[in-house]
């Protein structure tokens, strides 16, 4: 069995996660949102390889079809679980699920075969094979962006109404007075700056458009989405004059 505090520091290492305190709770939503999709032997032996003290017993564990619901949900649907309990969005709740899962089979090598059998196949990896997830996708493993699955990225776009792509690219054409443009290209350059990623932009007819993707790994991760928010908040305090 791993020791509580063991697994609690592995799972704090990763900088974005935060403090021990961050990193338990995020164990304590992802445990039993994993914990939902497995057969009762599989959960006895994830149990059984876990302290009490990070165990939380799933909601329903003996309903099955409240677990065959879980289960059809897919990706997203442990996304939005484990964002519901931590109050984060929930590409966000799926980046912790990554590194909450990596690290679980980092030290419980013997559970990991039945988790990814339960799990998508996106998440199933990160169970079966956490190095070779790692060395295959940025994912936030090393404290680098995630990568979004479909779903998940669908999930975002609910708050970016402006933006169109998919997992590859998302864009944004921004309609503004010639005379805004300076000012707003150079809002985002500072905000580009503190974030450490930056989005393409071109020139239009009417205004100018903008790209976000993580180019290291040909796809939209969580630091796209966070910067698109940022754009957008750019966008309206400067085209109402701030």
């Amino acid at each position: 069995m791993v020791a509580h505090q063991q697994l609690v520091e592995r799972v704090a290492a990763h900088g974005e996660v935060g403090d021990t305190d961050r990193a338990g709770r995020a164990i304590r939503a992802v445990v039993p949102s994993i914990a939902r999709r497995l057969d009762e032997d599989t959960r006895r032996e994830l149990h059984d390889s876990l302290p009490d003290s990070l165990w939380v017993e799933p909601p329903h564990a003996q309903d099955p079809e409240i677990e065959r619901v879980e289960r059809a949900s897919g990706t997203s649907g442990i996304a939005q679980q484990v964002a519901g309990e931590l109050g984060c969005v929930p590409e966000e709740g799926l980046h912790l699920a990554r590194v909450v899962l990596a690290e679980i089979a980092r030290s419980e090598p013997s559970v990991s075969a039945g988790l990814a059998a339960a799990l998508p196949e996106d998440l199933a990896v990160w169970a079966a094979d956490p190095a070779g997830a790692q060395g295959s996708a940025d994912t936030g493993i090393t404290g680098g962006p995630s990568r979004l699955d479909k779903e998940t990225l669908d999930a975002a776009l609910g708050r970016l109404p402006e933006w169109e792509g998919g997992t590859e690219g998302l864009s944004r054409t921004v309609r503004i007075p010639a005379d805004r443009l300076p000012p707003l290209l150079s809002r985002i350059d500072r905000i580009s700056g503190q974030a450490g990623h930056r989005a393409h932009h071109t020139r239009t007819a009417d205004g100018i458009r903008f790209t976000v993707r993580t180019a290291s790994v040909d796809a939209v991760t969580t630091a796209d989405i966070d910067l698109a928010e940022r754009i957008d908040q750019a966008v309206a305090e400067v085209g109402s004059g701030g």
